[in-house]
């Protein structure tokens, strides 16, 4: 019915929007910041490229964020070795004055012994009641309807149709032999097979009666269409992401691709960082310039030749060569001279400029 149509596209909603973010955000790079210069160490590359045996980064950061917004929250535990492992389950035991206590952790078919205190561990949960509430009640009605749903299809599509019999062919004392036949072998291959001839003896007339349902699918599926929009709209404002953008439309990408950045990725990237930076480093370590930034700067793509204006404009605001190379997507160098920083008056180095000074009061333009 309808409304077990509704809620399997809001099952089908919920998905793409999660798989949405999960893609965006798996495409981020953790980088890892020391006295407040970025350093690539062994962290860094923990958490980009190889987070444990079995995962690769991009993987290990989709699988984490597909579980947080699926399941409200997601615990990763690091092991003795420096590996990274998301949890399947877990079971904890929160302490309002003191840490909280995680025990049987598992992952696959393996559960460690191990207890873990919240300090140790990086413990993410999603603070938006009223989408893990939908999510819930979407999942519960989704389990029951995953039983009957296979039967309703098959329903829906069958072939039906009236077998008329005579009264002459009735009345044959081999009537009961050659109905059997009909029914349970003549019939039953003939509904199974895409193709098939229906043999029929004398007497017997069988009429199509929804041969023709070409309006009917017709009016089904308008009225799919209509349900998964809506499925999607209220996908997209749990999440924060415009509903366009779910479904991939063309039309102002940009602007709803920005939308979904500012109301949903970013916020889910300054809280990843946060708790990577609280459980990587201790407080002496933050104030002194510690900390896991997630770059969501190379999500959007940026076009070579459209971004010069931008880059040259920025290059004259003091960010050096290999920095702008970052900015766009591509590979730093790595020289010295892509190190140095320029201020816009002439294009001169930062520090002559400086030393001689603006046209009035030392100011540069």
């Amino acid at each position: 019915d309808e409304a077990a149509d509704a809620v399997l596209l809001d099952v089908y909603a919920m998905f793409t929007a999660v798989q949405l973010i999960a893609n965006l955000l798996s495409g981020c790079e953790f980088r890892t910041f020391y006295g407040g210069k970025e350093r690539k160490g062994a962290e860094w590359a923990a958490l980009n490229f190889r987070p444990n045996r079995n995962q690769n980064g991009a993987e290990f950061k989709h699988e984490l964020v597909s579980r947080l917004l699926l399941s409200g929250e997601v615990l990763c535990v690091k092991l003795r070795d420096g590996q990274y492992i998301i949890a399947d389950g877990f079971n904890v035991e929160t302490r309002t004055l003191y840490d909280s206590v995680f025990s049987q952790v598992s992952k696959d078919s393996f559960t460690f012994d191990n207890t873990w205190y919240s300090g140790d561990v990086v413990y993410l949960k999603s603070a938006a009641n009223a989408k893990q509430a939908w999510l819930r009640s979407v999942m519960q009605v989704y389990n029951k309807l995953l039983s009957s749903s296979s039967e309703r299809f098959q329903n829906a599509d069958g072939e039906r149709g009236i077998l008329t019999v005579s009264a002459m062919a009735q009345g044959a004392q081999d009537f009961e032999q050659k109905f059997d036949k009909l029914m349970n072998d003549y019939f039953k291959k003939y509904f199974k097979s895409r193709n098939a001839v229906l043999p029929l003896f004398d007497g017997y007339s069988y009429e199509v009666k929804n041969a023709s349902r070409t309006g009917q699918y017709t009016n089904d599926l308008s009225a799919v269409k209509t349900l998964a929009d809506e499925a999607i709209g209220r996908a997209g404002q749990l999440f924060g992401i415009p509903p366009s953008y779910i479904r991939g439309e063309a039309a102002e990408i940009l602007e709803a691709q920005t939308a979904a950045l500012t109301n949903c990725v970013k916020p889910l990237a300054v809280q990843i960082g946060a708790e990577l930076t609280a459980k990587l480093f201790t407080l002496d370590e933050i104030c002194g310039g510690n900390y896991v930034q997630v770059d969501t700067g190379g999500i959007v793509h940026r076009d070579l030749i459209g971004s010069a204006q931008a880059v040259t404009q920025l290059a004259g605001a003091g960010f050096s060569g290999d920095e702008l190379r970052k900015a766009i997507g591509q590979p730093e160098t790595g020289e010295k001279w892509a190190q140095e920083r320029f201020m816009n008056r002439g294009f001169g180095e930062i520090n002559s400029v400086i030393a001689e000074g603006g046209e009035e009061n030392g100011r540069t333009n």
